[in-house]
Parts: structure tokens; C-alpha cells; sequence
């Protein structure tokens, strides 16, 4: 459309890159040098336009060579870098004592800051309190910051999962023994639980787990803040703090009859609802960062997370929460050979969420070029039927929407065919992008 023509006889109303370019003309040639200009066009991209002046004999400017450069993705990968960046810098300037306060504990999303904020004001007291959450959102971690800033925090810390002990033994765990006060008991007979978080905080996981003839038990120690070994027949007095924590909704339990109500209310008395992954997804870089800190310092190598496999983690919904984060770090860390990791290293289960793609399936004898261009097909192909959309199939595989427009049109792909299909089969469409 361009080639032969006058840039000063084109329509240049509603097309910002060429409204540009003659500006870059126009001021090229007014002062006779090199010049750069940096636009936003309609679409959102970032251009950088570089005229440079061709002289005749005579010292005048008889043309322009223009350079355009799209720098959207390089834009896109400084701010990814600055907030890398920023994140390691805030993560440095907390004081050791800080650092060991808060391990393992990240919040730059707003729901984990007032989440934060609560335990803050709830570590000073002694109320009860249940921790809900799916399972590895990082209950345990919660309650041992909350030992960690209360005043009991140079007393005994127990913490006991109630799903993990049999039922015939969960009683004299419990509660404790005395010599010979059953078959098998040990001869020196031993302390239970409660007595020994004594003056300190005892930490009941899965408490859902509990068989209802211990609740009522555990319903009368919480009351009276006494317990008894069993064979005794003395009270032991406890000063004691209980901090519950479930994966289960314990309003529905006690509906079922699997749980008692009046336990129910007994522990219900700070409730802190930790939200999962998926719905704090400005936690999830930050947490694979310092996951990333410890296992380097753990098995004293040094990975880098590469930015394209930093998009696909905060794109992912994580459906095993924190602990999952954690496992898959640490796997790449350890099983891959170079030092940055990126997106072809993660298991083969994230693949198929993310992109849709466990791996390539091609035939032993394409060349490396048709291989790639039949990859980044598919991979464009699947991103915009998940997303329904150019603009947010680039931001789901850490591309810019030009990029993707240009790739599709080289490999052959038909967008608005693609989208449709998106469309028709609702199904198909999944979780975009963190910024959807």
C-alpha cells in the first residue's frame, strides 16, 4: 500500500504509527539530524520511530529512513524486572528478626495485608482461634506466627494433626496416662498434649477430623481448662491457648451431625479465613522467588525463574495452594540441568492447564523451523480458544497482541475462525490471565 508512495500524500486521520512517521519526517529534515520520537498507538503498543537524514551533495535532506521498533515486549519485561526487583529490595530491608518473624509468610496482595494486619492484633490476646483454608494455604505457617508474636512465644508450641492419629489412641494423646493404666501404656506413663502446651499454645490441625466422642472431651477441657490423665484421678489446671485450623466446612458438619454444634461455637471465636492461591495471584511470584532463594541456598546452586515462566505461574490457579508452589520450585530447581528455568521445565500437569500443551508430538523427521512453527500453531491456537480473545491469548503466553497477530499470520492460523470456535464451545474457555 506504502511502497512508492508520499508519506505527505497519505491520510494519516486515525492511524497513529503513520502520523508518526511524518512527524518524525517533518522534524528530521527541519533540523537535519537523527532523531527519536516514542508513541502509544490505539492498540496499547509502545513504538520507538528513528529518522535519519540522507543528504544530496548539497548538505540537504532528500529523504528519511525511518526505523520503527515495537517495544511493548521489552516495556512488558522491564516491568516485570522492576517488580522482581522491587519485591527482592522490600524482602532485603526487613531486619533478620523481621525476616524470622514473618518466614514463609508473603503478602503483597490486599486481602493477605489485612490478613496480616488481623493476626497482628489477634497474636496479643489469648482468644481461640480458627484457621479455615484449602488444604495447603498455609494454616500451620499462620499459627506459628501467631506463637511466634504472642507473649507465650517462650512456652511450648504443640501442634498435633487430628486427622494423622487413630482413633483408639487420640484419648490418652490427648490427655496422657499413668503407668499401667492400660494394656501396652508405657511403665512411666506419659503426659498428654494439653498438659504438655501448658502455659503455651497447643495447635489442633484438621480438627474436623475429631470422632464426636472426643469433641465432647475436648468440648470440656476448652471450658473448664482442666484436663486428666487417664487412670488418674486428679485435675491438671492448664493455661493454655487453642488455635484449630480446617479444610472443611465445619457449618455444614455441624448441619451433617459429623460435628458438635456447641464445640463448634467454643472454637468459632476469631474465625481467619485464608484465602487460596488463585484468588491472591499478586502473592504468587513473590512466594516463587523465595522458594526459589531457599532451595538455591539449600542445594547450593544458583537458578533464575526466565519472565515467560514467571507469566505462566501467576497465570496457573495452583489448586494444591502454597504447597504446591513450593513442591514445583523445588522440582525444577533440582531436576534441571542449566540455570534458567522456564516454562518447558515444569511438569507436565501445569503444561496441559496452562497451555494446553504437555509437549510436542511431532514426527522424528520435520526440521527444527517446521517444528517451531507448528509448536508456537498450536500453542496460539489453544491460547485463543481459552481465552477468547488475541489481547489476552498474548498475555497468557507472555507475548505482545502484535506478536500474536503476526505469528497466527505466518503459521497459517485463522484468528477470527479461532475465536469463533472459542465462542461455540464455552467449555473450552478456561481462566485467561491474572489480569483478565
Amino acid at each position: 500500500m506504502l511502497i512508492g508512495k508520499n508519506i505527505n500524500d497519505l491520510k494519516t486521520e486515525g492511524h497513529a504509527c503513520l502520523a508518526a512517521v511524518r512527524e518524525v519526517i517533518r522534524m528530521t529534515s527541519y533540523h537535519n539530524k537523527t532523531l527519536t520520537l516514542q508513541r502509544r498507538l490505539t492498540t496499547g503498543n509502545e513504538i520507538f520511530l528513528t529518522g535519519n537524514p540522507v543528504f544530496d551533495r548539497h548538505g540537504q535532506v532528500i529523504r528519511v529512513l525511518i526505523n520503527v521498533r515495537d517495544v511493548t515486549e521489552l516495556k512488558s519485561l522491564e516491568d516485570q524486572i522492576k517488580k522482581v526487583s522491587s519485591i527482592c529490595e522490600n524482602y532485603n530491608q526487613l531486619s533478620e528478626e523481621k525476616q524470622d518473624f514473618f518466614q514463609g509468610i508473603v503478602a503483597e496482595s490486599p486481602s493477605m495485608r489485612k490478613l496480616v494486619d488481623l493476626v497482628l492484633r489477634i497474636s496479643r490476646v489469648d482468644s481461640t482461634i480458627l484457621l479455615v483454608g484449602e488444604s495447603g494455604v498455609g494454616k500451620d505457617v499462620f499459627a506459628r506466627l501467631i506463637y511466634r508474636l504472642s507473649k507465650r512465644n517462650q512456652n511450648p508450641f504443640i501442634s498435633v494433626n487430628c486427622g494423622a492419629i487413630p482413633d483408639n489412641l487420640l484419648e490418652s494423646e490427648f490427655f496422657g496416662y499413668l503407668k499401667g493404666a492400660f494394656t501396652g501404656a508405657d511403665s512411666k506413663g506419659k503426659a498428654g498434649l494439653f498438659e504438655q502446651a501448658n502455659k503455651g499454645i497447643l495447635f489442633l490441625d484438621e480438627v474436623g477430623e475429631l470422632p464426636l466422642n472426643l469433641q465432647v472431651k475436648l468440648l470440656q477441657v476448652i471450658q473448664d481448662r482442666r484436663c486428666r490423665r487417664l487412670g488418674d484421678n486428679k485435675d491438671i489446671v492448664l493455661d493454655i491457648r487453642i488455635i484449630a485450623a480446617t479444610n472443611k466446612d465445619l457449618n455444614e458438619m455441624v448441619s451433617d451431625g459429623l460435628f458438635r454444634a456447641d464445640l463448634f461455637y467454643r472454637l468459632y471465636v476469631v474465625p481467619i479465613n485464608i484465602p487460596p492461591l488463585r484468588e491472591r495471584r499478586e502473592d504468587i511470584l513473590p512466594l516463587s522467588l523465595m522458594f526459589l532463594n531457599q532451595f538455591n541456598t539449600k542445594y547450593n546452586v544458583s537458578k533464575t525463574l526466565d519472565h515467560e515462566l514467571m507469566s505462566v505461574l501467576e497465570s496457573y490457579d495452583w489448586p494444591g495452594n502454597v504447597r504446591e508452589l513450593a513442591n514445583v520450585v523445588e522440582r525444577m530447581v533440582v531436576t534441571v540441568r542449566t540455570d534458567v528455568l522456564m516454562p518447558v521445565h515444569l511438569p507436565d500437569s501445569i503444561k496441559k492447564r496452562t497451555t494446553g500443551l504437555s509437549g510436542p508430538n511431532l514426527p522424528d523427521t520435520m526440521k527444527l523451523k517446521e517444528a517451531q512453527q507448528a509448536m508456537e500453531y498450536e500453542m496460539i491456537k489453544r491460547a485463543v480458544i481459552r481465552t477468547g480473545s488475541t489481547r489476552k491469548a498474548g498475555q497468557l503466553l507472555g507475548i505482545d497482541h502484535s506478536t500474536v497477530l503476526r505469528k497466527a499470520k505466518r503459521c497459517g492460523l485463522d484468528i477470527q475462525a479461532t475465536i469463533r470456535q472459542s465462542k461455540d464451545n464455552p467449555s473450552l474457555t478456561g481462566p485467561a490471565s491474572p489480569k483478565d
